[in-house]
């Protein structure tokens, strides 16, 4: 499991730790590894989580900004769609190899880059009503 909490300091979640308030987050974390890890730059949503989901930097998976300017038509254009992926994502490739793969992601934008080729169960918390069995793996959320 990856647990990515966008903006979000660690010393609110070592707070809450301390103070028993996250008893499933410490249920799980001697199972695994708890810590800080770099962040991609530049430091926007869509870049970090393109580099989360794939293992690789802005460079390889093609997400240098949340936005950018289409040279056609001078429109910006927000970098939300999978089709600007240059690479395949590691849930992807857990999936292929046989792997029972969920990805649920806060924010509805995220959804098409982070679910990008996965034969598996995905979708947003924002829209979890709307999920369903043909187009998110699962149904009735």
């Amino acid at each position: 499991m990856v647990n990515c909490v966008d903006g979000c300091g660690d010393e609110y979640l070592s707070t809450a730790l301390a103070h028993g308030r996250m008893p499933n987050l410490a249920g799980v974390i001697p199972k695994g590894y708890r810590g800080m890890v770099r962040g991609a730059l530049p430091p926007f949503t869509n870049v970090n989580n393109a580099s989360i989901t794939t293992g690789m930097p802005p460079v390889a998976t093609g997400f240098g900004g949340n936005f950018f300017i289409e040279p056609e038509t001078g429109e910006e254009v927000m970098m939300n769609s999978s089709k600007y992926l240059r690479c395949g994502t590691i849930l992807a490739a857990a999936a292929k190899a046989g792997r029972k793969v969920a990805m649920v992601t806060a924010k509805n934008k995220l959804l098409d880059i982070l679910s990008h080729d996965l034969e598996g169960i995905a979708f947003s918390s924002e829209f979890a009503s709307q999920a369903e069995e043909a187009t998110h793996g699962i149904g009735n959320v």
